[in-house]
């Protein structure tokens, strides 16, 4: 049973490469129904074509069942940025 819950899986695809979106970067922690998960890895597909011509790019982003230690420790760390002062606007 163990190995079943540290196996990847596909939690979702998109358009978007990951350098466009950093909140999905390998590593974070992901809420998908009810459940939180560390995304492990990008995979690119094939382009996709398009009804009318052209094509778009496919990743599918892949991810496993986050432990409760896991989210425990990214609480801690989103606890001592808010602490700290990070990503709050200086005037």
């Amino acid at each position: 049973m163990g190995r079943l819950f540290n196996r990847d899986r596909l939690l979702f695809r998109t358009h978007q490469p990951p350098f466009r979106t950093p909140e999905w970067a390998v590593g974070a922690l992901v809420e998908q129904e009810g459940t939180l998960y560390r995304i492990t890895r990008w995979v690119e597909s094939p382009p996709i074509a398009l009804e009318r011509g052209g094509s778009v790019h496919e990743w599918e982003v892949m991810g496993r069942k986050a432990s409760g230690s896991e989210v425990q420790e990214e609480l801690a760390k989103g606890a001592q940025s808010l602490l700290r002062g990070e990503g709050a606007e200086q005037p």
